[in-house]
C-alpha cells in the first residue's frame, strides 16, 4: 500500500467516507486531513508515507499518488499543543448522542436539514476556562472526533494552540479550522 499503515489507511478511509476529494497532508509524522465540516484531524504516521498532499479517497484505495503542494491550503496548529482541560469520554459521547437525537426530533418540522446541521455544527458544546480567558468548544469538533473513530475509554483532552481549540483522544485529534484561511 505504498508506505501506509492499515492505521493509515483506516484513517484515509474515515476522511474519504466525508470527502473522497478531501486532502490528506502528511507531514512531520502525522497525517492531517480537512474534513468538510471545518475541521482538521490528525494522527500519528504509523507507516512510511512520503510527505506531502495526497487525495483521501486515493489513499483508501491504496494508491499513494501526491498531490500538488498548493492543494493544501491552511496553516496547522503549532506543536506543543497545550493540553487545558480533561473531559471524561463518556460525556463526549453524550453530547453526539443528544446532537443526533435533536436532529431526529427536528427532520420534517419546517426548518431545512442543512440549515439546522449546520447550525448544530456552529453550536457551542463546551465552554473551557483556563488562566481567565474562555475557550468555546464548537459541536463540530465532537462530531469529528467521534466520525473519525478517534474516542476510546480514555479521557479527552481539550487542547489549545494559539488561539485555536482542539479536542485530542487515544487515535487521534481535531482542530478548530483555521478562520484566517480558507480550507479545501
Amino acid at each position: 500500500m505504498g508506505g501506509l499503515s492499515r492505521d493509515d489507511a483506516a484513517f484515509a478511509a474515515r476522511v474519504a467516507r466525508l470527502d473522497a476529494d478531501a486532502p490528506v497532508r502528511v507531514l512531520d509524522g502525522r497525517l492531517w486531513a480537512a474534513l468538510p465540516i471545518g475541521v482538521l484531524a490528525v494522527r500519528d504516521l504509523a507507516g512510511s508515507l512520503g510527505e506531502g498532499v495526497y487525495n483521501a479517497g486515493d489513499l483508501s484505495a491504496g494508491r499513494a499518488e501526491p498531490r500538488s503542494d498548493a492543494d493544501w491550503r491552511g496553516r496547522l496548529p503549532r506543536w506543543p499543543w497545550e493540553p487545558i482541560e480533561t473531559v471524561p469520554a463518556a460525556d463526549i459521547a453524550a453530547l453526539d448522542r443528544q446532537a443526533a437525537d435533536a436532529l431526529r426530533e427536528r427532520r420534517g418540522q419546517g426548518v431545512g436539514d442543512r440549515r439546522l446541521r449546520d447550525a448544530l455544527l456552529d453550536h457551542v458544546a463546551l465552554r473551557i476556562e483556563h488562566d481567565g480567558d474562555e475557550h468555546p468548544v464548537e459541536f463540530r469538533l465532537v462530531v469529528a472526533l467521534m466520525r473519525m473513530g478517534f474516542l476510546s475509554d480514555d479521557p479527552v483532552r481539550v487542547v489549545r494552540s494559539g488561539r485555536r481549540v482542539g479536542l485530542a483522544a487515544t487515535y487521534g485529534a481535531v482542530w478548530e479550522r483555521d478562520r484566517g484561511l480558507k480550507l479545501l
